[in-house]
């Protein structure tokens, strides 16, 4: 029987600059009124995730998700293009049939963490004021 590897280096991928082409092309497709939706998903795909047997990246992940809706929640005043940027992390992560299917063990969210840290660092970099720690 093929197993995956319970554990997967995730410097192993990364997003290659057509991944965030693409990606900028489906950011800028958001609709800001679809984010009660979004954030509706987020609490069941939390739950179903096993909160105490995260690998390191899976937790980062999670802190990385946490802080973005932090972020959109604490600053009304946010640019469109942040609020985008934050949906589409949250949107993407929540989808379960994304780049690589989240069921894969060890391996399913790897992608969702390298968007999520993606958008971090992009609105870190456009608004040092905020704190993203």
């Amino acid at each position: 029987m093929n197993q995956f590897p319970a554990v997967v280096d995730p410097n192993l991928f990364q997003l290659t600059e057509e991944d965030k082409e693409y990606y900028r092309e489906l950011i800028d497709q958001i609709d800001i009124r679809t984010m009660p939706f979004i954030m509706e998903m987020l609490g069941p795909k939390l739950q179903g995730m096993d909160l105490f047997n995260l690998s390191e990246f899976e937790l980062q992940l999670v802190q990385n998700i946490s802080t973005l809706v932090g972020i959109l929640q604490t600053y009304p005043n946010l640019t469109e293009s942040v609020r985008k940027r934050i949906l589409f992390a949250v949107s993407y992560f929540c989808d379960e049939d994304d780049e690589i299917p989240d069921i894969i063990p060890g391996m399913g969210y790897l992608d969702d963490a390298k968007v999520a840290q993606w958008i971090i660092e992009s609105i870190g970099k456009e608004l040092p004021e905020i704190t993203l720690a």
